[in-house]
C-alpha cells in the first residue's frame, strides 16, 4: 500500500494543477486536454488500468460557448450536479432551460477528511475509468432507438462576466451543453411535452391513482439501451418523465438523462481485487457481464416500472431494438467524437456492434433476476386483486379499482418462485383461487384500511402457501388446509421509496426495508503473520442469501483457509447463520480445524518465572464445533447460547519442554462444554 501511494503521490506531482490544458485556436474555439490529471506510467497503469487515459491526455479541439447568441442569449440561475459532476443551469432567451455539465468528474465524491490520502488519489484517479465524450457517442444511438433523451454538445465556458457570481467556478471550465429536460413556466418544453415530471413525482401519481401510467415499453426499451451502453449508474433520479396531451390517461414516457457512465470501464489489478466485493466496477468489452452487477442501483426501480411486461413484452423489445441499432447508426454515433479519438472509437463501435448482437441473452438474464421474485405493487384506492392458479405452474394475477382492471399477468412456475403483492392503502380484497398440484408461493401484504383476504385455492404434493400480512383489520378470512394467514407486527409505519414496502419489526423496533432477495458474495482476503508461522495468507468467502423480512439475511455461509508458509501449517474455518422471519432469534454455527495454535507451558504454580522462547512453545492442532441458539439485540449486539466441543492433539517436539513433563492432556485432549457468549455493543450505530 505504501507503495501505490508513493505512486500516486508522484502521479499527482507531475500533473498540471488545472482540470485541463488550454490554449487558443481562433475566436471561437480552443485546443484543450481533457484530463492531464490522468496521465500515467506503466506501473500507474497496471494498478489502476489504462481506462480512458489516451483519450483524456489527447488534445482536441472544442467551439467556446456564446453566452450572448446561444439561443438567442443566457442568463445563468443556479449551480446543481451530484457527488462527481458541477453543472450550470442557464435560462434562453428564446423559453428553453440549459444545463452545462463538467466533463471530469469527481469534484464531490469524497469528504475533504480524505484530500491527500491514499483513498482520495484512487478515487480520484478512477475518472479515467469514464469515456470523457461518451454521452455525445450515445445520444445519436439513443436516437434511433425511439427513446426521449439530451443530445449534448461538448464546449469551452468562457470567462465572461454575464457568469456572475458562477464565473469563479465555471470559467473556463470543459463541459457538455445540452437542453434540460424540464416544463419551464414560460416558453417551450423539453419535446414539447406537456408537462415532465421527476421520478419522485411519478411515484406519487401511480402510488395514488390507478389511471396513473407509465410508457413501460419505452422504459424497457430505455433499459435495454442501458445495458448496450454500459451505464453502470441508473437509479431513479436518472430519469425524468414526460407526458404529451392534456389527458390524465396519457402515460408518462421515460426521459433518459446523466448519462455520464456509458461505456465505463475500470481496469487495473486493484480495480480487478476491487470488483470481487464491488461487482458495479465493471468493464466495457464485447462481452457484457453480469447484469445484476451492471445494474446494482436500478433493480428495485425497474423491477417497479415494468412490472406489467411479460416475457413476449421483452422479446419484442430487444427484436426491434436489435433492428434499430444498426451498424450506421453504431459508424456515424463514433463520427460525433472527434478525429483525435478515431484509433478508441474503432475498437468502441466493433464492441458496440457485439452487444447489440448479444442482447438477447443478456436481457433474458436480466428478466429472470428481476421476476424471479416478482413484486406487484397496488395503490392508495381501494382495489380488488385476484390471483388464480392453474395446472402447470401457472398463476394469473390481477388487480382492479372501481373504474376497470389496470394490472393483468400471467406468472410461469419455470421463470418465478415467489409472488409478492402489496396492496398498500384503501380497503381492499384479495382472492385466491385454484386447485393444483404444484404452484408459484404467494404472500399477499395489505396496508392501511380494513382488508378482506380470501384463500379457495389448494396446493397439492409441495408445500406452496398462500401467506397474508396486514398491519390493518383481517376479516372474513378463509383458508385452505395448506395456507398460512399471519397477522404482520409492522404497526402502520410504511416506506414511501419507490418499492413501498412496508417497516420491519426487529431488534424490538421499527425499521426500514431490508434486501430482501437474492444473494450476495464477499471476498476474504488477507496476508498476516505470527510468530512460529511466519506469513500466511488467507483466502475465502461469505454468502449471504436475502429473503422475506429475513433481517438482516436469511443465510450466512462463510468458509476460508490459511496456509502458514513457514511451518507448513493449515487452518480451515467455517460459519453458518440461520435467521428467520421477522424474528429476532437466530442459529449460528461454526467450526474450525486449525494447526496454528502455539501456546507456552512453563509448568504450573503462581511462583514460576516469565521464561521465553522456543522451549516453552506448545504445538496443538484443534478442531472445534460450536452451535448455539442466539438472540440479536440490535444490529450489533447479540446474546447466545449452546454446546461446544473442542478435540485436540499436541505435538511431541524433543528439546521442548512439555514433552518433558507430559502433563494430563498431552497428546489428544477432548472436552465439551456450554457457551455463553455475548456482544455487547454500547456505541451509536444505526441499525440499518
Amino acid at each position: 500500500m505504501a507503495l501505490v501511494t508513493l505512486l500516486l503521490v508522484a502521479a499527482h506531482s507531475t500533473a498540471v494543477a488545472q482540470n485541463q490544458t488550454v490554449r487558443a485556436a481562433g475566436r471561437d474555439s480552443v485546443v484543450v486536454v481533457p484530463g492531464e490529471i490522468y496521465k500515467a506510467g506503466g506501473f500507474h497503469r497496471a494498478l489502476l488500468g489504462d481506462n480512458y487515459r489516451d483519450l483524456w491526455t489527447t488534445q482536441i479541439t472544442v467551439p467556446v460557448l456564446n453566452l450572448q447568441t446561444f439561443h438567442g442569449g443566457l442568463k445563468p440561475t443556479k449551480e446543481g450536479g451530484g457527488a462527481q459532476t458541477r453543472s450550470l443551469r442557464f435560462d434562453a432567451a428564446d423559453g428553453t432551460t440549459w444545463a452545462f455539465r463538467s466533463v471530469r468528474k469527481g469534484f464531490r465524491i469524497l469528504p475533504e477528511q480524505y484530500r491527500g490520502t491514499v483513498i482520495w488519489y484512487i478515487v480520484r484517479d478512477e475518472g479515467s475509468a469514464s469515456h470523457p465524450l461518451g454521452a455525445i457517442a450515445a445520444a445519436p444511438i439513443q436516437t434511433a432507438s425511439g427513446i426521449l433523451h439530451p443530445s449534448p454538445t461538448v464546449m469551452m465556458m468562457p470567462d465572461d462576466p454575464i457568469l456572475g457570481e458562477f464565473r469563479k467556478d465555471f470559467a473556463g471550465m470543459l463541459g457538455e451543453m445540452e437542453q434540460h429536460p424540464e416544463k419551464p413556466e414560460k416558453g417551450k418544453a423539453f419535446a414539447d411535452a406537456e408537462n415532465i415530471i421527476g421520478s419522485d413525482s411519478l411515484l406519487a401519481h401511480i402510488n395514488t391513482d390507478s389511471q396513473a401510467r407509465v410508457d413501460a415499453l419505452n422504459f424497457l426499451t430505455a433499459v435495454e439501451m442501458d445495458l448496450i451502453l454500459g451505464d453502470n449508474d441508473r437509479h431513479p433520479d436518472q430519469w425524468k418523465w414526460a407526458r404529451f396531451g392534456k389527458k390524465d390517461e396519457a402515460p408518462w414516457e421515460p426521459i433518459a438523462v446523466d448519462r455520464d457512465k456509458v461505456f465505463v470501464s475500470y481496469g487495473g489489478l486493484l480495480m480487478s481485487m476491487a470488483r470481487l466485493a464491488i461487482p458495479s466496477l465493471v468493464t466495457f468489452t464485447d462481452k457484457y457481464p453480469d447484469p445484476q452487477a451492471l445494474f446494482s442501483n436500478a433493480g428495485e426501480f425497474d423491477r417497479r416500472m415494468l412490472q406489467g411486461l411479460d416475457k413476449t413484452a421483452w422479446d419484442s423489445v430487444e427484436t426491434s431494438l436489435m433492428q434499430r441499432i444498426t451498424d450506421q447508426v453504431i459508424d456515424n454515433a463514433m463520427t460525433t467524437l472527434p478525429p483525435a479519438y478515431a484509433a478508441n472509437s474503432r475498437t468502441l463501435a466493433a464492441k458496440l456492434k457485439a452487444r447489440r448482437d448479444g442482447l438477447r441473452g443478456v436481457a433474458d438474464r436480466y428478466y429472470k433476476e428481476l421476476w424471479r421474485v416478482a413484486d406487484i405493487h397496488g395503490t392508495d384506492a381501494a382495489e380488488q386483486a385476484t390471483v388464480v392458479r392453474s395446472g402447470d405452474g401457472i398463476v394469473d394475477v390481477q388487480i382492479r379499482s372501481a373504474d376497470a382492471a389496470y394490472f393483468s399477468r400471467r406468472f410461469l412456475l419455470a421463470d418465478t418462485r415467489e409472488i409478492r403483492i402489496y396492496l398498500h392503502g384503501g380497503d381492499d380484497r384479495a382472492t385466491v383461487e385454484g386447485n393444483v398440484r404444484q404452484s408459484i408461493p404467494v404472500r399477499i401484504i395489505g396496508g392501511n384500511g380494513t382488508n378482506t383476504f380470501v384463500d379457495l385455492s389448494t396446493v397439492g404434493g409441495r408445500r406452496n402457501p398462500t401467506r397474508f400480512y396486514d398491519p390493518g383489520t383481517v376479516t372474513d378470512v378463509k383458508y385452505a388446509k395448506d395456507t398460512v394467514d399471519e397477522k404482520a407486527n409492522v404497526d402502520n409505519a410504511f416506506n414511501h421509496s419507490f418499492n413501498r414496502r412496508p417497516w420491519l419489526r426487529a431488534y424490538g423496533k421499527l425499521i426500514p426495508p431490508q434486501q430482501d432477495r437474492g444473494s450476495s458474495i464477499r471476498p476474504i482476503l488477507g496476508v498476516h503473520s505470527q510468530r512460529s508461522l511466519g506469513i500466511y495468507p488467507v483466502i475465502g468467502f461469505t454468502k449471504y442469501q436475502y429473503g422475506f423480512r429475513d433481517v438482516p439475511y436469511a443465510t450466512m455461509m462463510s468458509a476460508d483457509i490459511a496456509q502458514a508458509t513457514a511451518s507448513n501449517r493449515m487452518r480451515v474455518r467455517a460459519a453458518f447463520d440461520k435467521r428467520f422471519e421477522e424474528s429476532d432469534v437466530h442459529v449460528p454455527v461454526n467450526g474450525y480445524m486449525s494447526q496454528f495454535e502455539v501456546v507456552q507451558f512453563h509448568g504450573f504454580g503462581n511462583d514460576l518465572p516469565d521464561l521465553r522462547g522456543r522451549l516453552y512453545d506448545v504445538r496443538q492442532r484443534q478442531w472445534l464445533f460450536r452451535p448455539a441458539v442466539g438472540l440479536s439485540l440490535s444490529a450489533v449486539s447479540d446474546i447466545s447460547l449452546g454446546p461446544i466441543v473442542l478435540y485436540t492433539t499436541t505435538d511431541s517436539i524433543a528439546n521442548r519442554f512439555i514433552s518433558q513433563q507430559r502433563p494430563t492432556g498431552f497428546s489428544k485432549f477432548g472436552q465439551g462444554g456450554l457457551q455463553l457468549k455475548m456482544h455487547l455493543e454500547s456505541r451509536s450505530v444505526p441499525d440499518t
